[in-house]
């Protein structure tokens, strides 16, 4: 039985097909979308992961790095104690006796190897001076 199409039924079976051709083109795009998708979101939790492990290895760095080589402010308030020059003092303010200039002045040397913003130096009298320094740690 040989069937001819009539041209109603042959637009039809076109449009049916291009149809199809344009359903399967957005349903591949869905699926790579999607995929697109889950590779970012999986790309995004590795860099939080890693930007944690960067944080965590950083803490841990300026740790040992504390633990090496102590801040200009605590070498500053050993020195003082080893020379007994510290009368007093708190974590912020260190009270300072020199009986002399020489001390002053190996103290300045010692202090002039520390990371110093700024120094402050004043003659109150003869043997009292006052000294102000401030840190950059």
């Amino acid at each position: 039985m040989n069937y001819k199409l009539s041209n109603r039924e042959k637009i039809l079976l076109k449009l049916l097909g291009v149809l199809s051709v344009i359903f399967f083109i957005y349903f591949v795009e869905i699926k790579m979308l999607s995929g697109l998708t889950d590779s970012r979101d999986a790309l995004s939790n590795k860099v939080q992961i890693f930007n944690a492990t960067k944080q965590q290895l950083s803490q841990l760095k300026a740790f040992r790095d504390e633990a090496i080589n102590p801040n200009s402010t605590v070498k500053f308030s050993t020195q003082l104690e080893l020379n007994n020059y510290l009368n007093q003092g708190s974590a912020d303010i260190f009270k300072v006796s020199m009986l002399s200039t020489k001390d002053l002045s190996e103290l300045l040397r010692f202090m002039h190897g520390l990371n110093l913003k700024t120094i402050d130096i004043k003659l109150i009298d003869e043997n009292n001076y006052i000294l102000s320094v401030s840190f950059n740690d």
